[in-house]
């Protein structure tokens, strides 16, 4: 039967979970913090979006050419079929170099910045009344200087920061010969210094080096896309004219730089070209030199026509050679037909023999021979002219034979002058392949020279034209334009954040104390830790009011109805023992006793609460003209002459009267009192008399008195006190019960205040309090009052 009353409880709570809204509820009660952290919170956002320098993004598009695309002069075609790359990292890291950006800051004295000291904070400015420079000679300083300069009626008061010095400065236009100043001042263009009398400024120089290395870390460079040739250069700055004059004179720096790099390569090309035309002039003289003075020696002009007259000439000689031996022959044939002659006979005539005088001769013996042969015939071979004819053919034949022996004679001499004539011929066309490849190496030479010159000319026209045109591969889609909307600060985003932070701050705080909290509020964080004992009741805690007594009732009424659903039904109708306890003092073990006594004689019980608790005895407060020493229980286990009848207090209420039987004089030894025989003996007594008997009994986790006389209860109401009562003693309570240390327990849920947000979203709406008699504060609820 105990176990099904159990289960009945156990089903109420898992049908009144503890839900979300019981969670927002426990913060919901300190609304104030929230409300005050937001408040909070949202001026300083105010505060810092009033003074917060707003920061702009300017932003610029260029496009790189390529060697296809840009108009540089160049006779080389080949180029024109050839694709180009761009390698976008290495003009990225150009653009961003810090070379490039020391051009920046020296064109534009991004060296020097300007803050205008206002009431509350100093904002850099880029239109100052008055240009702050270095010094002749000065402009080499290693270090930041800084300067607080106010404007006066009659010049300046210039405020050394680091030293502390101030110089007063006559004149607008301030003195080369200032006195350990470095830097002169001058009014800006269209400055009227009369509205800025009495302003202060602060002015910083840097070194150039320092402020190029922020430049280009300031500088943002990337590629529109992946396979884009366009670099998006975008730049942060309070002052979008200023940010965007950056920006252009960087792309100007730029294209200079390359324009620059590509001049110099033109000049170096001409001055390199110009030496080597120096050293292939001289080369090409020499050259010339050596080829005239070998033709000259070798008697050359051309060689192919110098090669067909050694041919003709070879021949001629040749064929000269072959005249001669021929007119040997011929001369030879006429001296052996002459010699062979047995008789004048004819001679032949006109062979071919090339001397006059042998032909005529010949001739003459002809005509001889036919005269001596007619007059032979005629006359006889005595006859006178016949004689004389023979004597004449005679001396014409030794003539004819000493004639041809010198004319054989004057060719063999004239024959061996052509053969040497031949012979030097051959010699010559025996030498001219050797002349020819002598030669073709020197006219090799010659129009490498020339070639080499000419190619070298080429190129030095090339780049005077290049340096005469030369222009950046750069084209600019954009220059710098300032986006209209700011990117710092965003202010709808830092009235959101600061709207988070303020919810959030005290949220933390309270997340970290709850969780840092040990005790038990609600129901929820008993069953978190015990499923099995049941919740007898939730007691809220009670207003000091007019109504305070009613509303006591009712919520022990609860208590009483649910403690009697769990006491165990006997039929022997003896009055029911309930133990009322708890782990510690202070969780209202005896106001919880008195109370529920009440409740049960509003019931028509017959009522009796006893106080047990022998060592902190509090059931006296209860009653008026009590007090500690006053004699009760104590007593009568002690004494056995006292009748506990005699004892007896009534609650002075006439309508629903109870018992009380007060703890009496604290004992010295409180449990050997309670374990002696008149105990049990007064156990039987009450009970036959009274239908409820309560125990208000000692703490469980202090002294071992309850846990002595727990055998004698019917039912144990354990008590637990909201903000009181630490989590780790409810795995305390559950393990008495599962020793069965502690009969039928069940828990009693004492102090919980509904209204801040603890406990279930029910409440008793009756202002329940149990007035001034008891008050707690935690250690958790006092952090809380010093934070909130």
């Amino acid at each position: 039967m105990n176990t099904d009353k159990n289960e009945y409880f156990d089903f109420i709570e898992e049908n009144n979970p503890v839900d979300l809204k019981q969670i927002i509820n426990k913060y919901l009660k300190y609304w104030p913090a929230f409300v005050l952290s937001i408040l909070i919170s949202l001026f300083s956002a105010f505060i810092y979006l009033r003074y917060a320098n707003v920061v702009y993004k300017s932003e610029a598009k260029v496009k790189l050419l390529n060697d296809k695309e840009n108009s540089n002069f160049t006779l080389d075609v080949s180029k024109l079929f050839n694709k180009s790359t761009i390698n976008l990292e290495n003009e990225i890291a150009l653009l961003k170099s810090v070379h490039l950006s020391e051009q920046v800051v020296k064109n534009l004295k991004l060296n020097v910045e300007y803050y205008y000291n206002s009431r509350v904070t100093s904002k850099q400015i880029f239109n100052p009344p008055f240009i702050v420079s270095y010094r002749d000679g000065a402009s080499n300083l290693r270090s930041t200087l800084n300067y607080t300069i106010t404007v006066t009626a009659s010049g300046y008061t210039v405020l050394d920061i680091a030293t502390g010095e101030s110089v007063e400065v006559k004149g607008y236009v301030s003195d080369k010969n200032i006195s350990h100043l470095p830097i002169n001042i001058k009014p800006a263009p269209g400055a009227v210094m009369k509205k800025n009398i009495n302003k202060s400024f602060n002015v910083t120089l840097k070194t150039l080096h320092k402020t190029a290395l922020e430049l280009s870390d300031a500088f943002e460079v990337d590629a529109e896309g992946k396979d884009s040739d366009i670099l998006s250069i975008s730049l942060k700055g309070t002052n979008g004219p200023q940010s965007e004059s950056v920006i252009n004179n960087l792309i100007y720096v730029y294209e200079a730089d390359g324009i620059t790099d590509k001049k110099e390569v033109s000049r170096r090309t001409i001055n390199f070209v110009d030496d080597r035309f120096v050293y292939l002039r001289r080369e090409l003289d020499s050259i010339e030199s050596s080829k005239k003075n070998y033709k000259k020696n070798n008697k050359l002009s051309f060689i192919q026509e110098d090669a067909g007259s050694s041919i003709l000439q070879k021949a001629a000689k040749e064929q000269t050679s072959f005249d001669i031996e021929s007119q040997l022959l011929l001369a030879d044939l006429l001296r052996n037909s002459i010699e062979s002659q047995k008789a004048f006979e004819l001679l032949p005539a006109d062979i071919g023999i090339q001397n006059l005088i042998i032909n005529q001769l010949v001739a003459d013996y002809n005509t001889a021979v036919l005269s001596y042969q007619k007059f032979q015939t005629s006359a006889g071979n005595n006859n006178p002219s016949v004689q004389l004819l023979v004597t004449t053919l005679t001396n014409l034949r030794n003539n004819i034979i000493n004639s041809v022996k010198g004319y054989k004679q004057q060719l063999r001499t004239t024959l061996v002058q052509s053969e040497s004539a031949q012979k030097e011929a051959e010699g010559s066309f025996a030498s001219l392949p050797e002349k020819e490849k002598v030669l073709r190496s020197i006219e090799r030479q010659q129009n490498l020279k020339e070639s080499l010159y000419l190619l070298l000319l080429q190129k030095r026209e090339e780049a005077s034209i290049n340096l005469a045109v030369t222009i950046p591969n750069t084209k600019i889609i954009d220059y710098a334009i300032t986006d209209i909307h700011p990117i710092s600060p965003q202010r709808n985003k830092i009235v959101l954040i600061a709207f988070f932070i303020g919810f959030c701050i005290p949220f933390s705080i309270l997340f970290t104390l709850f969780k840092l909290d040990n005790k038990i509020y609600t129901a929820a964080d008993v069953e978190n830790t015990n499923t099995v004992l049941p919740i007898l009741a939730e007691l809220p805690s009670l207003k000091d009011d007019k109504d305070t007594i009613m509303q006591n009732l009712e919520a022990f009424r609860t208590l009483a109805n649910n403690t009697n659903f769990i006491t165990p039904y006997i039929e022997d109708q003896l009055g029911k023992v309930l133990f009322v306890t708890s782990s510690i003092k202070g969780e209202g073990k005896t106001f919880v006793s008195y109370n529920l006594a009440a409740a049960y004689a509003h019931l028509d019980k017959k009522v009796i609460i006893i106080g047990a608790d022998f060592r902190n005895p509090q059931l006296h407060k209860h009653l008026n003209n009590t007090t500690k020493e006053s004699k009760g229980f104590s007593n009568y286990l002690h004494d056995g002459t006292i009748q506990w009848e005699d004892l007896l207090c009534s609650n002075g209420d006439a309508e629903f009267p109870f018992d009380i039987l007060l703890s009496g004089i604290i004992p010295p030894n409180p449990t050997l009192l309670l374990s002696n025989q008149r105990f049990e003996h007064f156990i039987n007594q009450v009970k036959k008399v009274y239908d409820i008997i309560i125990f208000d009994t000692p703490p469980t986790l202090l002294v071992s008195d309850t846990l002595m006389i727990s055998k004698y209860a019917d039912t144990t109401l354990f008590v637990l006190r909201s903000g009181v009562t630490q989590k780790n003693l409810i795995a305390y309570s559950n393990k008495l019960h599962k020793d069965q240390k502690l009969v039928n327990m069940g828990y009693v849920i004492n102090d919980i205040d509904f209204s801040s947000g603890y406990g279930y979203s029910y409440n008793y709406g009756y202002g329940y309090g149990y007035g001034k008699e008891i008050k707690k504060e935690t250690k958790l609820q006092k952090l809380k009052k010093k934070i909130f």
